[in-house]
């Protein structure tokens, strides 16, 4: 049987990290470890944790990020497959049991995006991600009712960061440089870029309805534009430099050109209102985006790895 391993990234994360453990304790079939690692969080995290002989913590003395303390907690196990995911999350009880079955009947699996639902297990959160015309990440069914939705098992192109699941040998494969996840990126948008360097790795991403996630999303806004606005407004001066940053990021390291042109006018158009929003809301943040200089051009060379990578992966093939 395949053994899946999770790793919980905290920071103060007391309201949901106790309930989020119970659900992975009262599994049917159980985690063969329960990582956490806890992003020096002020509050009774660490506390709560401890009260668990099944957890093993991780307590870093210093905020890494989302991105770091996932490469942490997936070079602390060896397993089959390595579930990621947030704190204010909890497990269906067979959620390992079908996740395992799945992997194991398609062995040509290398992502999985459970169905994510909100915590009133009828809206959904999550379906897998897709993307926008202007090439922003859009979560599938997103802020829907599940009822009216049909919800197959398919393939999708990239996973949702708040529970993805990957084979070890996805993991493997997917390793740019010394990092899994890019720790440029601190968070956001990470999930995003490890899934599109999947897609363009040829890897198999997939959606299963039968693995299923209960997601407590604080932006449970109606999915318009003025909602998504008032989001990004709400958000404090260091978030929306990250939101920033991270989109740069990710389209240095992963746009073709050649295959997605057709989607630079509504690049351009959706990211001159959207960065004029973010920078008059919060001016600062432009000092910010003025040094990116250095990150933008790792992210290059991150993009010349990748592109190496995957030639040895078509020659291989």
């Amino acid at each position: 049987m395949l053994s899946i391993s999770i790793i919980i990234i905290c920071y103060n994360s007391e309201r949901f990290i106790k309930n989020c453990i119970d659900s992975l304790i009262a599994q049917t079939v159980q985690f063969g470890s329960i990582i956490v690692v806890d992003n020096n969080s002020k509050d009774n995290t660490r506390s709560i944790c401890k009260q668990f002989k099944q957890v093993d913590l991780i307590p870093l003395d210093y905020n890494s990020g989302y991105s770091k303390a996932a490469n942490i907690g997936i070079d602390k196990v060896n397993s089959d497959l390595y579930l990621i995911s947030n704190a204010d999350t909890k497990y269906d009880k067979n959620f390992v049991k079908n996740t395992v079955s799945y992997f194991t009947d398609n062995k040509n699996v290398d992502l999985l995006s459970p169905l994510m639902l909100r915590f009133d297990q009828e809206t959904v959160d999550s379906a897998g991600q897709t993307y926008s015309l202007a090439f922003h990440p859009k979560e599938i069914g997103y802020n829907r009712k599940r009822k009216d939705l049909v919800l197959n098992t398919g393939k999708i192109f990239s996973v949702c960061g708040a529970a993805s699941v990957f084979s070890h040998e996805a993991l493997r494969k997917l390793k740019l440089g010394t990092e899994y996840y890019d720790e440029d990126f601190f968070m956001f948008w990470e999930d995003f870029d490890i899934g599109w360097r999947a897609n363009l790795m040829g890897m198999n991403t997939v959606f299963n309805p039968d693995s299923i996630v209960y997601h407590y999303r604080s932006g449970t806004l109606k999915k318009n534009i003025l909602s998504k606005i008032a989001l990004s407004l709400g958000r404090s001066s260091n978030i929306k430099f990250h939101l920033i940053k991270n989109r740069y990021l990710t389209l240095i390291k992963n746009f073709n050109l050649k295959k997605y042109w057709l989607h630079i006018p509504f690049i351009i158009l959706k990211d001159i209102i959207w960065v004029i929003i973010l920078t008059i809301s919060s001016p600062k943040i432009i000092i910010n985006i003025l040094t990116m200089k250095n990150l933008c051009l790792k992210a290059y060379k991150k993009r010349i790895l990748l592109k190496e990578m995957i030639k040895m992966v078509e020659k291989n093939d």
